[in-house]
């Protein structure tokens, strides 16, 4: 029995030995025994000494959706059903009517259907966004000072009452002067007199809650899953505010996440419809900006014919890559992939969207440097371990090209299997360097059409 302490006090392996395969079936483990970690190779005493004490591999217990019985939509047919409400009850009244629609963050609330049926209605209707109401900054440091701690996802992060009070006037044919907000600075900056018009579009995180949902004529949530909204308020986030894309994941992790099961997602109920604009990673990972191209080959190299060829040798290492699916998709179907990487201290969390058509393996992806704080926080809402892939890696530039020599594992339920040696071309600059890489790819003289487009988590 290993016992072990300092940074791996609590962990204990006990080892069993039996003398029968018939001895092992009949064996009943002891109540004090855990997990079965034999083949797992995270429990290796090298990877403990590395890497630190394992984390579950089902950090996220996904909590029931409470089920509403309100109509559900897709996307295009939720806004026409919605557009035809709106018409409808515009025949049957003369006075203003309010719109209005909530959703988590990042749901495309704004974009994606107030715009829509604001372009349908052009000047007889108006958006009024909650997101202008915030209280701002200084207010929420005077609440701080009294010791009443608040974030800005929560309601009171908002003046909702002002809010109700506009919308009310509006309905009732009066102007308002509305607050402007401004994101980067965290304040109401000046106001702007708003004509009443006859459709009054509500859109914001809190439009349905309590002090809100009397208000409106027709109602509508806009629903997404966990990881859509991570992955689009992480794409929107870098531009609209200018943070680092770690400290957008922590925020979200830590509270956004959080505050939209406590207050959010409770107000669905509240609607008179749903409508789905669930991430499409065909269209929207294309916002990342960045496009990684790779091709690898199996086998090994000379390094003898490498320094022959001038190739230099930049650099040796170990990565634990760790693939995760989030609890309300299967990224292997929708071709995406999210993983953390292990490479001594450094932890790096990388999102890729769908293969792009392409003589090489071409994807969209964005990545980051993260701290175990903010894993620990993503894990928590995220989803669950798929595989594992261990790699030898060393690190090589020929032509201004970068491959490696990988020597690879696969851990998948609790199994490890050796993969092989293989030799990886990549390149995050399509235009520039496709004809180098091919220019690489013959100097090292390898048959392109052998080349493999899977990723090691694929094989």
């Amino acid at each position: 029995m290993n016992i072990y302490h300092g940074d791996l006090a609590g962990l204990t392996i006990a080892e069993v030995e039996f003398t029968s395969e018939k001895a092992s079936d009949d064996f009943v483990a002891p109540e004090w025994l855990s997990e079965e970690v034999t083949d797992d190779q995270k429990y290796k005493n090298q990877s403990l000494v590395l890497h630190g004490l394992p984390r579950k591999s089902h950090p996220h217990e996904q909590k029931p959706k409470e089920k509403i019985g309100l109509p559900e939509y897709k996307l295009k047919e939720g806004v026409e059903k919605l557009v035809d409400s709106i018409k409808e009850r515009i025949g049957q009244s003369e006075k203003n009517i309010v719109i209005e629609i909530a959703g988590g963050s990042a749901s495309g609330k704004t974009s994606a259907v107030a715009d829509m049926v604001k372009k349908v209605f052009g000047k007889d209707a108006l958006i009024l966004s909650a997101d202008d109401y915030y209280r701002g900054q200084a207010f929420m440091d005077a609440e701080a000072k009294k010791g009443n701690i608040l974030n800005w996802d929560q309601p009171e992060a908002l003046n909702l009452k002002l809010f109700r009070e506009h919308l009310a006037e509006l309905k009732a044919g009066k102007p308002i002067a509305k607050p402007i907000y401004n994101m980067k600075t965290g304040e109401s900056e000046s106001t702007e007199m708003l004509q009443p018009k006859k459709i009054i579009i509500a859109e914001g995180l809190f439009v349905l809650d309590e002090e809100l949902k009397g208000a409106g004529d027709i109602k509508a949530f806009v629903d997404i899953g966990t990881h859509g909204r991570i992955v689009r308020r992480l794409l929107r986030d870098i531009k609209r505010t200018g943070q680092k894309p770690a400290d957008i994941l922590k925020y979200f992790s830590q509270i956004v996440e959080p505050m939209h099961e406590k207050y959010i997602e409770s107000t669905k109920k509240n609607a008179d419809l749903i409508i789905s604009n669930e991430y499409s990673p065909e269209v929207e990972a294309e916002r990342s900006g960045l496009h990684e191209i790779q091709i690898k080959f199996k086998g090994a190299l000379d390094p003898n014919k490498l320094r022959e060829l001038g190739a230099e040798k930049l650099s040796s290492t170990a990565q634990i890559d760790n693939y995760y699916d989030p609890q309300d998709r299967d990224l292997a179907t929708t071709g995406e992939v999210l993983r953390i990487r292990e490479e001594g201290n450094k932890k790096t969390l990388t999102y890729k969207g769908p293969k792009i058509k392409s003589q090489f393996r071409e994807r969209p992806k964005f990545e980051f440097d993260i701290n175990d704080e903010t894993e620990d926080a993503f894990l928590k809402i995220y989803g669950d371990m798929k595989k594992t892939i261990s790699k030898k890696r060393t690190l090589y530039q020929l032509g201004g090209i970068v491959f490696s020599i990988d020597q690879v594992t696969k851990n998948e339920g609790g199994k490890d299997i050796a993969l092989g040696n293989f030799i990886e071309i990549r390149s995050t600059d399509k235009e520039a360097n496709e004809e180098r890489i091919k220019t690489v790819i013959k100097k090292l003289e390898l048959d392109i059409n052998s080349g493999i487009k899977e990723s090691y988590f694929e094989m």
